[in-house]
């Protein structure tokens, strides 16, 4: 029996030290592994960071380069023009201290940028390349003030390293920012949306935006009293351009707010568009209206859920680039300089379909304005009081007409329009079939009316830059065919554009201080128009809205290629705005 519980308390206690010695071995490999595992968190996070580092440095060299491109275009009093922005461009991009070392040489602290991190981590970066930007292999004259740079960046964190490699574009393509949208306003101007207009590309307001699902036109009586009559329609429809995913509405960053007009409301059109002041919205804060906070989460969604038949809208708040388009500023040293190919100097009235402006060469610049004699100094005296003056000629305003003679009852003109016009004065196109491939700077007003706008051939355009309002109406009235314009019309006052009774498919984009755009969709005659439901139908096998607009706007980006082919001598046109840099890759 002793026997026994000797044998017993030695099997107990060798079981004892083996279970002691398996929980041993288990608690050092859980520790190892749990250390193994800790350091491999370490080495995946400082990985992670270093390559968290490299992209931040990546951008904080592309910010510097921009900001230094910036500065030069900024100076007060010294304006840069084209080809000494391109000079500059290259220099800086070039600069010994920035490029990359030879693979295998060492990185000296003297080259690139070194960008400090917490603790003992840094970034690296140097520029490895720099290429000219192609268009189907050709350097064409949007992209000659650009280049596509190749970065490279080394985020360093605690003795790891991430390499990447970015290709950015840096510059300009020496457009105005009006011109990179299909619908803008500037300077603070509000932009009213009526009815079943249709938008493929982005839009852009400096001031609030107005929507209303009815279009209005105007009628005037016999004594001149104008009258607003609302039809019923659809909201806005907006598209993303070919070129994007998503269609945006691009507002200020605060301080802007969107107002829709709520159905079954009596809107006073008048009292709708007054508030030209950008702090004047008394009208626009009643119950008439619903309004909403762009930035609010919900917002996007909303609009989008009012809009006509539009998928994927986004709604984004930025600072928003000032208005630098210059047109009197080109327009009067033409006068001293006399650099035009032909000068009318007491105004042009067109009213031949033969007359030579339509046999210009695009780039011709023709100088429309008038003349004033006016008095000087003393030419000779009579008893000490001034019998005869020395007189001189003086710059003045006077007008650019096409057919504008012509009665309400006669039929339109086919006239052609080539060239590049400056105008000391207003536009006024009336009864007009007219066929362009022309820019056209007016310091006055411009007027369209009652006339079709086509191009000379599928490439032409017309550029319309004004000081002052412009209007169009009643083109191609009631017509199913719409008048095809391929161009960009831009006032730095008020704009307004028809589609109700007119019919425009426009290629190109409007940008205005304050702009108006009013249209239905379908068909329309005699003041009269298809029913708001018939407007809203959806075609069942394609998901597409039945009734096209009548007021439709496609931003088209080579727009901005046209624009600069009119403008490829002026090499001394001051640069005023960088473009934001473009990633084109990164690996």
């Amino acid at each position: 029996m002793q026997k026994y519980l000797k044998n017993h308390t030695g099997s107990a206690l060798l079981m004892a030290v083996a279970v002691l010695m398996l929980f041993t071995v288990l608690g050092l490999t859980l520790f190892t592994l749990t250390a193994n595992g800790i350091k491999k968190n370490e080495t995946r996070e400082n990985i992670v960071q270093s390559k968290d580092l490299a992209e931040k440095g990546i951008d904080f060299a592309v910010n510097d380069i921009q900001k230094q491109l910036t500065d030069l275009i900024s100076h007060p009093t010294i304006k840069v023009g084209k080809e000494k922005f391109k000079s500059e461009l290259v220099q800086i991009l070039s600069k010994s201290a920035l490029q990359c070392p030879l693979v295998g040489q060492p990185f000296p602290d003297s080259i690139g940028y070194k960008i400090p991190g917490n603790n003992s981590s840094y970034t690296r970066v140097c520029i490895e390349k720099v290429e000219p930007v192609l268009t189907n292999g050709m350097a064409d004259e949007k992209n000659v003030y650009k280049r596509v740079v190749t970065f490279k960046s080394i985020g360093y964190v605690n003795g790891k390293e991430h390499i990447t490699h970015t290709k950015v574009v840096i510059g300009t393509d020496a457009v105005p920012d009006q011109l990179r949208y299909a619908v803008s306003t500037n300077e603070g101007g509000n932009l009213y949306l009526h009815g079943g207009i249709e938008v493929r590309g982005d839009i852009k307001t400096d001031g609030h935006l107005i929507l209303s699902e009815r279009a209005h036109w105007i009628s005037r009586s016999s004594n001149g009293t104008e009258t607003a009559n609302w039809e019923d329609s659809t909201f806005l429809r907006m598209v993303a351009d070919s070129k994007s995913i998503n269609p945006k509405i691009i507002m200020k960053e605060s301080g802007k707010y969107i107002y829709v007009a709520n159905p079954g409301t009596s809107i006073d059109y008048f009292k709708h568009i007054e508030n030209r002041i950008e702090s004047r919205t008394e009208y626009l804060n009643t119950s008439r209206y619903t309004k909403y906070v762009p930035n609010q989460p919900s917002t996007t969604t909303e609009i989008q859920n009012k809009l006509f038949s539009t998928k994927g809208l986004s709604i984004v708040s930025r600072n928003l680039e000032p208005d630098k388009v210059e047109i009197a500023e080109k327009i009067t040293p033409l006068y001293t300089t006399k650099q035009y190919q032909k000068n009318y100097n007491s105004g042009l009235t067109v009213t031949t379909t033969n007359h030579e402006t339509g046999r210009f060469n695009p780039t011709d610049v023709i100088f429309i304005h008038g003349e004033t004699n006016t008095r000087g100094t003393c030419k000779r005296y009579f008893l000490g009081f001034c019998i005869e003056y020395n007189y001189y000629q003086t710059l003045s305003k006077a007008d650019f007409n096409i057919n504008t003679d012509a009665n309400s009852n006669s039929s339109n003109k086919d006239i052609k329009l080539s060239g590049t016009y400056y105008v000391n004065g207003n536009l006024k196109i009336y009864k007009t079939n007219l066929k362009s491939n022309a820019i056209l700077y007016v310091d006055g007003d411009v007027t369209i009316s009652d006339s079709t706008l086509n191009g000379i051939d599928a490439n032409s355009t017309i550029f319309i830059f004004a000081t002052g309002d412009i209007s169009i109406s009643n083109i191609s009235v009631d017509h199913d065919t719409p008048s095809t314009i391929k161009g960009f019309f831009y006032s730095k006052q008020d704009m307004i554009m028809y589609g109700v009774g007119s019919n425009i498919n426009l290629y190109g984009g409007l940008s205005a201080k304050r702009l108006i755009l009013t249209a239905v969709r379908g068909k329309s005659g005699n003041n009269r128009y298809e029913s708001g439901a018939v407007q809203k139908t959806i075609n069942s096998a394609t998901g597409l809205p039945s009734k096209n607009s009548r007021l439709k706007i496609t931003y088209d980006e080579e727009l901005i290629s046209q624009y600069t082919e009119f403008k490829r001598d002026e090499k001394d046109e001051a640069i005023t705005s960088i473009n934001p840099p473009e990633i084109l890759e990164r690996y």
